[in-house]
């Protein structure tokens, strides 16, 4: 069985890892919208937004676990999942736009 410990620690290093190759694809991606035409740089700046949004979201649902009870951080857990699957979307989403 899952600890509220053990699922914070493996989730915090998940989302660590996803936020440091982000950082390097977003320059990638950058230097490619840098190039492309008007609406292909705007609909990767509203991606990049929306990706803002989730990576914060998902940060106060962390936090929301460390500071939840052992009875009740399971409850919360669902919603970090979710956050989870937001905050990749967004990162293909934005991608998408270069593939």
């Amino acid at each position: 069985m899952e600890t509220k410990d053990s699922y914070s620690k493996k989730m915090k290093a998940k989302f660590d890892e996803l936020n440091d190759k982000w950082q390097i694809e977003r320059k990638k991606l950058e230097g490619r919208a840098q190039h492309a035409k008007v609406e292909v740089k705007k609909k990767f700046e509203e991606q990049t937004e929306l990706l803002k949004k989730n990576r914060e979201k998902m940060t106060q649902k962390l936090s929301q676990i460390d500071h939840a009870g052992e009875d009740s951080w399971k409850d919360i857990k669902k919603g970090v999942d979710t956050a989870w699957q937001a905050l990749n979307e967004a990162i293909k989403k934005a991608r998408s736009h270069f593939d």
